[in-house]
């Protein structure tokens, strides 16, 4: 009955790609969402596939089948990548923008770019052997390079010899070609024709593109020191020589190169005591890593991307603390501006004589940041400054790493995180003295405090002065800087994972059903980014029997099937996805005209309810409330919604007249 939960996450890549291949999407917008899926079927590869694939090994049967149905899915996917590569590619044309093959270069162009070769590329390639001859060492394939596999032999007649080099990083993907404005060659292109130059005295039979994933997996082992920090930064620098998990490879390059390439990294994976989890290449049709496509030398026009956005000002030269001493302040992200209010609440915190402590959770944080600059100013100027980095934030390790040391060196008291549980609450207090008061002033979000995904995702903000709320949060740092648990439960309302976030949500969605039953008003809308864990989607079931009506908002993945006869007949499943990263969490319980509304970090998986901190918090007021019912609303209109249906398949109603929601909220 459920949703398989990697053929709902292809789902949503299918509508992220959608967006690359419509035509009235701006040609750089659409570049771009192919160089979304790419890295998104990257981090899937490096998540996911590795374990079914295992799960494949160990259990066989089901879970070989399920297997072959996501790859089957995945290569679906490809295809229409590749397509829409093409496609885009000729658009550009029409802007005069040419991708080039090596043999559509006129004979000076060719000698141009040999001179460029021989200077600027050559110098800097190593080849290195790939055989399986005894004695050899293995060519180390680092994660998502790109190489060139090139077969030559010593003399006429003689066994072909097979080595690899990397493409150079320190160069553009697309070279121009000289004297002939707009045009571009991959410097695979240039690399292959002139793959002679490199191995002289031999004869080069051809030359081919592959590309590597490795797995994500960060086993962690306490360094010499037992710091968790120490682990985590040395596990980050051994992911590199992770196993791999795919091998791209260009659709002409011939079934024995391919075979000996996967050996050599089967070699490498028994060398290092890891097991291999690919077995095959992926063919790909033409370019591999289309997010290089996002640098042709497109013309500046304003009509190949999206008109501007300006974001309202909700602070400007006022004070953070003035004005949500006022009352709750309750912000949409990025049509109000996140550096001109969370940024700003930091700043001003780290510059204010009467703050006397600053609390914050970092989760993503990006580099640089601003956030984390304010924070070590207000630590070198005395203030107390308590954070809890997250290291485990996936991918974002290394990054995490430096800046708790960065955060240590100023002075700040910092808290790596719980063993087991991932923190990923995105909450702050600020403590300040107001004549003879202690004012605590909080802030909770639906997204990290990074100042890129402040304006590329749609999220929300909360800020005030509330004392429940402060209580609240009192407790939550209480329990992870001081004691390095989360709490058991948060008071006034409050909602904390693992141990209270996933009682509470039932506990309300029961509220609805006992509504519903005495004939009461009973509803329940909620705006998440992925809904995955069994028993959330067997209560939403519960509910919708009862007779409760369930609007979900689900960008990602959903394990729920909607609009089945007597199951889920009440249930309303879409997904919005457009020119914004659908990212905050909104949940509204009917109660039977006392509506409750929360909201925070935390989606609807299995991950979120029982093994991360999580929070989220009501919000009150008539005003606030009354946005978030607006937000809601515009999402529930939105012409351009995907629609799920109970046979799995998502569609769009094909009603473009209402405007989109990220339109109708800017």
């Amino acid at each position: 009955m459920l949703i398989d939960l990697e053929l709902s996450l292809l789902a949503f890549q299918s509508r992220v790609l959608a967006l690359a291949e419509d035509h009235a999407v701006p040609l750089l917008e659409r570049l771009r969402f192919l160089g979304i899926v790419t890295s998104n079927i990257d981090e899937l590869y490096m998540v996911r596939m590795a374990e079914l694939r295992r799960a494949a090994i160990d259990e066989a049967g089901q879970a070989t089948d399920r297997l072959q149905v996501v790859e089957r899915g995945i290569e679906a996917l490809l295809a229409r990548q590749s397509r829409c590569a093409i496609d885009c590619v000729r658009q550009a044309e029409q802007v005069g923008v040419r991708l080039l093959s090596w043999s559509e270069l006129t004979v000076n162009e060719q000698h141009l770019l040999r001179v460029q070769y021989l200077e600027d590329i050559q110098p800097d390639l190593r080849p290195l052997a790939i055989t399986l001859s005894p004695g050899h060492p293995l060519p180390h394939l680092p994660h998502l390079g790109l190489f060139l596999a090139v077969l030559f032999r010593r003399e006429a007649g003689e066994r072909l010899h097979l080595a690899e080099h990397d493409l150079p990083v320190d160069m553009p993907r697309l070279l121009a070609v000289p004297d002939r404005g707009g045009a571009v060659i991959a410097i695979e292109e240039v690399l292959r024709a002139n793959a002679h130059l490199l191995h002289p005295g031999t004869i080069v039979d051809s030359a081919y593109l592959f590309r590597v994933t490795r797995g994500g997996d960060l086993p962690l082992m306490d360094d010499e020191t037992g710091s968790v920090l120490g682990a985590v930064a040395l596990a980050t620098e051994r992911r590199m020589h992770n196993p791999a998990v795919r091998v791209e490879v260009e659709r002409s390059m011939p079934d024995a190169v391919g075979a000996l390439i996967l050996d050599t990294l089967r070699r490498e994976a028994i060398g290092r005591d890891m097991e291999l989890t690919v077995e095959s290449v992926q063919h790909v049709d033409g370019l591999l890593d289309l997010r290089c496509l996002q640098s042709l030398p497109l013309p500046d026009d304003p009509v190949l991307e999206y008109p501007p956005m300006p974001a309202r000002m909700p602070v400007g030269e006022r004070s953070m603390f003035t004005l949500v001493r006022n009352g709750d302040l309750l912000l949409h992200h990025p049509f109000d501006s996140f550096d001109d209010s969370v940024v700003r609440f930091f700043q001003q915190a780290a510059a204010d004589p009467d703050v006397t402590s600053i609390k914050a959770t970092l989760y993503r944080v990006g580099n640089p940041s601003p956030i984390v600059d304010a924070l070590v100013r207000a630590a070198n100027s005395g203030k107390q400054v308590a954070v809890v980095v997250e290291l485990k934030a996936r991918f974002d390790e290394e990054h995490n790493v430096q800046w708790s040391r960065t955060l240590e060196a100023a002075g700040v008291d910092v808290t790596h995180g719980i063993a087991g549980l991932k923190v990923h609450a995105k909450v702050a207090m600020v403590t300040r003295i107001e004549g003879d008061t202690r004012m605590r002033y909080v802030h909770v979000g639906t997204g990290n405090y990074n100042t890129r995904s402040g304006r590329q995702y749609t999220d929300l903000s909360l800020f005030s002065a509330r004392t429940d709320l402060a209580d609240a949060m009192d407790v939550l740092f209480a329990g992870l800087t001081e004691r390095h648990a989360p709490p058991p439960a948060l008071p006034h309302g409050a909602l904390v994972a693992p141990h209270q976030l996933l009682t509470g949500l039932l506990q309300r969605i029961e509220r609805e059903i006992e509504h519903a039953k005495a004939g009461r008003s009973a509803r329940i809308t909620i705006k998440i980014n992925g809904l995955g864990d069994r028993e959330m989607v067997h209560a939403f079931e519960r509910a919708s029997q009862a007779g409760v009506q369930v609007e979900l908002v689900v960008r990602g993945i959903c394990i729920l099937r909607p609009g089945v006869a007597g199951v889920s007949d009440r249930i309303r499943v879409t997904s919005v996805v457009g020119r914004l990263l659908e990212h905050s969490r909104i949940y509204r319980f009917e109660n039977d005209g006392n509506p409750e509304y929360l909201i925070g970090s935390s989606d609807l998986r299995s991950r979120n309810l029982r093994r991360r901190v999580e929070v989220l918090v009501p919000v009150l007021g008539a005003g606030c409330q009354a946005r978030l019912d607006m937000i809601l609303e515009a999402y529930r209109r939105d012409g351009s919604a995907w629609e799920l249906h109970a046979d799995g398949e998502y569609r769009q109603s094909g009603d473009h007249h209402d405007p989109p929601a990220q339109v109708a909220l800017a």
